[in-house]
């Protein structure tokens, strides 16, 4: 049985695994930072009104 075949397949699985790990980290870090950007559009348009002087 020749294991050179199995072992390219099983190494890309594990490639493609890695990969999806790491884009749904930066997905999930930049979804955070795109709320870190919001927050002070959301606070002028919340707290504007009040006009706490």
């Amino acid at each position: 049985m020749d294991l050179s075949t199995t072992q390219p397949q099983s190494s890309r699985n594990q490639d493609d695994s890695t990969f999806s790990k790491k884009k749904k980290i930066l997905i999930q870090v930049n979804k955070f930072l795109l709320h870190l950007l919001m927050l002070p559009r959301y606070w002028r348009k919340t707290y504007e009104p009040l006009d706490l002087k």
